[in-house]
């Protein structure tokens, strides 16, 4: 016979309607309640109604993580799988689950977000990125729907988490400084993305403070980022002039790069962007900390819920600091 709510009060020693608010995450309920309660429900293998609890407290205890487009890139990027295993860590010790929203364009992409939204079929979103000008961001604004961005956004209307990216672009290309070169490249993702706009302005400023003349021909800015486009853009960059050191925006990049040099034989010091540490030897890599990415922005996004079920949407900043990590 199924346990019931009756008999989780009677082992956690609580009454029935405080079982009922730790399935709401009430924060009137103390965390050690919440403990207790939880473990009883797992003794007994209590599984609570889950359309029930949603059609009562109009909630639905799911969360959407909104995903780029549907594309062999985003499976291959280490940064997707690591921010979300953040996100469903932290949203599990809260009963929460998540619920993905892609599709392979646009339009397809929009489509399903307003479907979601409109549906109430989450209380909540997160997006993994940062876009200028993006439609599915600017749905959830225009909705004044509880939703946070992994990024950078300028809207004042919604919520981020994110690093300093252009702080974190200025440390990688100083430490290439540091290591004697000054005709350094760089390669980043397309300029709608803000994480690769502040990336890029960090290696400016960076090469401003040490007096390096900025060489537009050392730059470039790819679609996508794939070992293919770094092995690519990399050969090209070389057929302009001299390079001495290297820093890409991402370690898929790299690897690309990297095989390029191999072939040429050619060696440089090298630095990048993840969140583990590259499949291939470099000299250092940028750690932004993914899994506190993921974590922060569900912790986020429930202060932003709370505020909205309160009539009173609030919006928040957070960064999460970055580090530099020698291989």
């Amino acid at each position: 016979m199924a346990s019931t709510i009756k008999d989780v009060a009677k082992l956690s020693g609580v009454s029935p309607s405080t079982v009922t608010r730790v399935l709401q995450d009430k924060s009137s309920i103390s965390e050690a309640t919440k403990k207790k309660v939880r473990e009883a429900m797992a003794s007994l293998n209590y599984h609570p109604n889950v359309n029930a609890r949603s059609l009562a407290s109009n909630k639905t205890n799911v969360i959407g993580v909104v995903l780029p487009k549907d594309s062999d890139i985003f499976y291959q990027n280490s940064f997707f799988p690591a921010v979300i295993r953040g996100i469903s860590q932290t949203a599990a010790d809260h009963q929460y689950s998540i619920q993905l929203c892609t599709g392979k364009d646009t339009n397809q992409r929009l489509a399903i977000l307003k479907d979601t939204i409109l549906g109430k079929r989450v209380d909540g979103l997160i997006f993994l990125y940062g876009e200028i000008e993006d439609p599915l961001v600017e749905f959830a604004i225009d909705q004044e729907f509880p939703a946070v961005v992994i990024g950078k956004t300028l809207s004042p209307l919604i919520s981020f988490v994110d690093n300093n990216n252009e702080k974190a672009g200025f440390d990688a290309t100083e430490y290439i400084i540091q290591k004697g070169a000054k005709s350094i490249a760089f390669i980043g993702g397309r300029d709608q993305l803000f994480v690769s706009r502040d990336r890029l302005k960090g290696y400016e400023k960076a090469l401003k403070k040490y007096d390096i003349p900025i060489n537009d021909s050392l730059i470039a800015q790819v679609s996508e980022f794939t070992r293919e486009q770094g092995y690519h853009t990399l050969k090209e960059l070389l057929k302009e002039g001299n390079i001495d050191g290297l820093v890409t925006a991402d370690s898929l990049f790299t690897e690309g790069a990297v095989r390029y040099l191999n072939e040429k034989q050619i060696h440089l010091p090298i630095i990048t962007f993840d969140s583990v540490q590259p499949s291939v030897r470099i000299d250092a890599y940028v750690d932004i900390h993914t899994l506190e990415l993921g974590r922060s922005s569900f912790k986020l996004l429930r202060n932003v819920i709370k505020s909205y079920n309160n009539k009173n949407m609030m919006c928040y900043r957070q960064i999460i600091d970055h580090s530099i990590k020698e291989m």
